[in-house]
């Protein structure tokens, strides 16, 4: 087991610790793992069971406030590399999913969800590099379409071109 030591914590930086605890957002479990390191005297695997936290992040969050103080708690977020999508590219999502490839002048007949990804960024419906098909998925999902893999059904008029077929569906 290894041991992650913590520098000693003054009184100003508990205070701004404590002030972080009631923060609603993660800043308030980085104050906590700091302060029941420090403060407590806890090891990693104890804050582990008392926070449900991994140990790598917990050793994290502690070697941040070692090396930056209070500041190192903190992250910088880059805004303008997030996922803009605007309810126009929304709405314009669900309706490509309702219609026919083929109605778009493209060579399939039925729509992934990587290829309306893809037919989304080539057209450039998003302020963005590209949008992935798990974004899309989400999309549908939230307006009550859930997606599902299509399946090939083969009935008498339609017969398999595989030779060994009827071999095959006997087992």
């Amino acid at each position: 087991m290894r041991y992650t030591p913590i520098r000693n914590i003054s009184e100003e930086e508990k205070r701004q610790l404590y002030d972080l605890l009631d923060n609603n957002t993660d800043i308030k479990y980085r104050a906590k793992i700091v302060l029941l390191a420090g403060d407590e005297g806890y090891t990693v695997p104890e804050i582990r069971e008392m926070t449900n936290i991994y140990d790598k992040t917990i050793r994290k969050w502690i070697h941040r406030f070692n090396d930056y103080g209070v500041c190192g708690l903190f992250t910088e977020i880059d805004y303008s590399r997030m996922i803009k999508i605007t309810d126009k590219a929304r709405k314009e999502i669900l309706h490509i999913s309702s219609i026919s490839p083929r109605a778009l002048g493209l060579k399939f007949s039925t729509w992934s969800l990587r290829s309306i990804a893809g037919y989304v960024k080539e057209k450039k419906m998003v302020k963005i590099d590209g949008i992935s098909h798990t974004t899309v998925r989400d999309i549908l999902r939230k307006n009550g379409i859930e997606w599902r893999h299509s399946k090939t059904v083969l009935d008498s008029s339609n017969k398999s071109r595989d030779p060994e077929y009827e071999l095959k569906k006997a087992y």
